[in-house]
């Protein structure tokens, strides 16, 4: 079954369910991508010569799929009943 199929096959609650997942894991990850920036800021004393990171949109996704397939297999281990 590929990837369209097996979401078409879902019903709404489903939908709603994986949007909340993965909206709650991006959270996660901008509070963890700001958190590093404030720690590297901290670090560097706030200087005029450091490199200003900014947080893109590939990495935010990126570390959010990260930790949506973490939550994933937690919830997996803890219940069982996930397919």
């Amino acid at each position: 079954m590929s990837l369209g199929q097996w979401l078409k096959s879902l019903s709404t609650t489903d939908h709603i369910v994986l949007l909340f997942l993965y909206g709650s894991c991006i959270y996660l990850s901008k509070i963890t991508l700001q958190s590093f920036i404030e720690f590297y800021n901290n670090k560097k004393k706030y200087s005029e010569f450091r490199i200003k990171l900014r947080i893109t949109p590939i990495v935010l996704l990126s570390l959010g799929l990260f930790y949506s397939i973490l939550v994933y297999q937690i919830v997996d281990a803890m219940f069982g009943f996930m397919p």
